[in-house]
């Protein structure tokens, strides 16, 4: 064993004393050990909770109107938004005066139940403006939809996956004017209930083209007794909207925030008076398949 030499100087003598090397470094590293024990306990004891206080958000009304080629298909949800503490129940407004106006004719909507409003006076037809007056206690929001013309839906199959031979997908196909600008949306029905999921696409690229797309059913979670079994309903709705819906339905995608960290904003409504929501005429067509 190394041992380390220390020099004493005693009269005239030089006197040695010496100690074993490793039980001197075995000595500091406990000293260390020791002192890092001590700042632990220190920064432990300093330690402080803190109360993470979410700022409420500003409340807003928020409406979603509706009305459709369809008879009797003109509904206006009016609802507020909530605390960010508070549940996700629809939180509903009553008492509002809610009118929608077409060449010079005015329909005024009756409360059904609280926040709920609807007509059957009243039904869409392509090619006609639609304008919408929400009076809510004297504060006045105004929207204005163009029922697009219909393009026929073709065929709702289901089809393997380009992705996965082993698996069927749902189709949809119609075919594209080329005339005009188009706007489609879908929202996709298992089993009658309306999913949350639901697809948005323009002809920007397929003008004037016969169109397949594949439309997204899936359970998200990890629940299998939820995965699709045979005999179950899938139902695709397809509607033609104007410009400025697309746009709000599309701007929803990134209304949330996204994955990296980007602040949530409000999709771009098309009904003016500062409400969120929007206001859409449009047209409803639908088809089923049964899963074999």
């Amino acid at each position: 064993m190394k041992r380390i030499e220390n020099l004493k100087i005693k009269g005239n003598k030089v006197m040695t004393a010496s100690f074993p090397l490793k039980k001197h470094t075995y000595t500091m590293k406990i000293i260390h050990r020791f002192i890092l024990l001590l700042l632990i306990s220190a920064l432990w004891s300093c330690e402080k909770a803190i109360d993470l206080k979410l700022k409420d958000n500003v409340l807003k009304y928020v409406i979603e109107g509706t009305i459709t080629n369809e008879p009797g298909i003109c509904k206006v949800l009016i609802s507020e938004t909530k605390d960010f503490s508070d549940d996700n129940q629809f939180n509903g407004i009553g008492g509002a005066i809610v009118k929608i106006e077409n060449n010079g004719n005015t329909v005024l909507l009756t409360e059904i139940s609280k926040g709920i409003y609807q007509t059957t006076a009243i039904n869409g037809t392509p090619g006609q403006t639609y304008n919408l007056t929400v009076d809510i206690n004297g504060k006045v929001f105004k929207a204005s939809s163009t029922m697009p013309e219909l393009v026929p839906f073709l065929d709702f199959t289901l089809k393997p996956a380009d992705f996965d031979t082993t698996r069927a997908t749902p189709m949809v196909k119609y075919k594209d004017p080329a005339e005009t600008k188009n706007y489609y949306w879908f929202q996709q029905y298992v089993n009658d209930k309306i999913q949350k999921d639901y697809s948005v696409t323009n002809d920007e690229f397929t003008t004037g083209r016969e169109i397949n797309e594949y439309l997204v059913f899936e359970n998200k979670t990890k629940n299998r007794a939820l995965n699709f079994k045979k005999g179950d309903r899938l139902t695709a709705e397809m509607h033609c909207v104007d410009g400025p819906v697309y746009t709000y339905l599309f701007s929803l995608f990134g209304a949330a925030g996204s994955d990296n960290g980007a602040a949530p904003t409000d999709p771009l409504s098309n009904i003016s008076g500062g409400a969120l929501g929007f206001f859409s005429a449009h047209t409803v067509q639908r088809k089923t398949i049964i899963i074999p």
